[in-house]
């Protein structure tokens, strides 16, 4: 027997369909819009290139809760075309990928036409069906935090069938149903062999795995603190920021991966003599969230003893109530100025 085909419903498909109150994400995942009345996703016919195809199994990632109720139609057809009852031929595809008609006008064909439905599960044998053409549609009701992703078909469903002898390949069998059990566990296991590269790729994995290798290099970096694009900059360069650590030049690094070039680093200087005293200019507005990003990390690489003081470097001077111009005080740039009626100026002071 011939290995399994997989269709993957990805972005390509779902755009070519109908997708009625569902938010489609980059990797394909379809989450619910809670704005929306409706919610239904009818997709254009997989072709199995021959008439006569079986089907072996649909899966995907199924999140929902209680309140929610989710519907899967699936349907196998060798053609593409139906008549009911005395009105012209219908094509289904067209038909459910129409806008114009109505959601329960959709399921009422489906139901027409003999399709299964499942309900509330994310594993589905489809060995009963046979036709050339798969058609899919998903309808969830009701109101919550509920996504469906990674929604593949499998064209074949098992594995170990051809193992056996022929008497006891009778599809949809008893037997062949219970042994497709051992072959969707066999098959959820080489998916995830398959992308166990993916977890040790620092552009792709995701963030908990990121915290989780800081950790090897001695970082720690839990907690959700820092955005996730600084988050796999500094795991990338954890072994030569590791090399650097206590130097003036892993202060810099990090300083230039969080904020870029708008910083000025001072030793020594306006700490009060402090001789373990570090000097921070930011050229931008710190928020305190951003702040404590930034002392979060440093205080991880900095020297031992080191005291570190961050100032920010405001475009615009801003004068309180009590302040004054004093001999020789200049105004670089162009102001709108206004003086009060105690106010006092010598002539050399100039304004620009």
């Amino acid at each position: 027997m011939a290995n399994d085909i997989w269709y993957s419903i990805k972005n390509n498909r779902l755009n070519q369909g109908y997708v009625e109150g569902f938010r489609i994400e980059d990797d394909g995942k379809l989450v619910l819009d809670e704005t929306k009345r409706d919610h239904c996703v009818f997709l254009r016919p997989i072709d199995g290139v021959k008439d006569g195809a079986f089907w072996g199994r649909l899966s995907c990632n199924l999140l929902l809760p209680e309140e929610i109720v989710c519907y899967i139609y699936i349907i196998a057809s060798d053609n593409t075309d139906v008549i009911l009852g005395h009105d012209e031929d219908i094509d289904i595809a067209e038909f459910l990928c129409d806008k114009e008609n109505p959601l329960h006008k959709k399921i009422g064909l489906l139901n027409q036409l003999g399709a299964k439905r499942f309900v509330n599960t994310s594993d589905m044998l489809l060995y009963d069906l046979e036709g050339r053409y798969l058609f899919i549609g998903i309808e969830m009701l009701g109101t919550g935090k509920a996504s469906i992703g990674r929604i593949r078909v499998g064209a074949q469903g098992d594995n170990f069938m051809a193992a056996f002898p022929e008497v006891y390949r009778q599809r949809n069998s008893f037997f062949h149903r219970y042994m497709s059990i051992f072959s969707s566990i066999y098959n959820d296991i080489s998916e995830q062999n398959d992308r166990l590269y993916e977890m040790l790729d620092l552009d792709k994995c995701s963030p908990e795995l990121l915290e989780m290798y800081g950790t090897w290099f001695g970082i720690n970096l839990k907690g959700g603190i820092l955005p996730e694009n600084i988050l796999r900059s500094i795991v990338k360069e954890a072994y030569y920021l590791n090399r650097m650590k206590g130097t003036r030049q892993v202060i810099d690094r990090i300083l230039q991966i969080m904020l870029g070039d708008d910083v000025l680093v001072y030793e020594n200087r306006l700490n009060d003599g402090e001789i373990f005293g570090l000097t921070i200019l930011v050229n931008r507005r710190l928020t305190e969230e951003l702040r404590h990003q930034i002392m979060f990390v440093l205080d991880q690489f900095k020297p031992i003893r080191t005291r570190i003081r961050l100032f920010q470097m405001e475009k615009e001077a801003v004068m309180d109530g009590n302040s004054y111009l004093d001999v020789n005080a200049t105004i670089p740039s162009e102001k709108h100025v206004v003086l009060d009626e105690e106010a006092l100026y010598d002539g050399a002071i100039t304004l620009l």
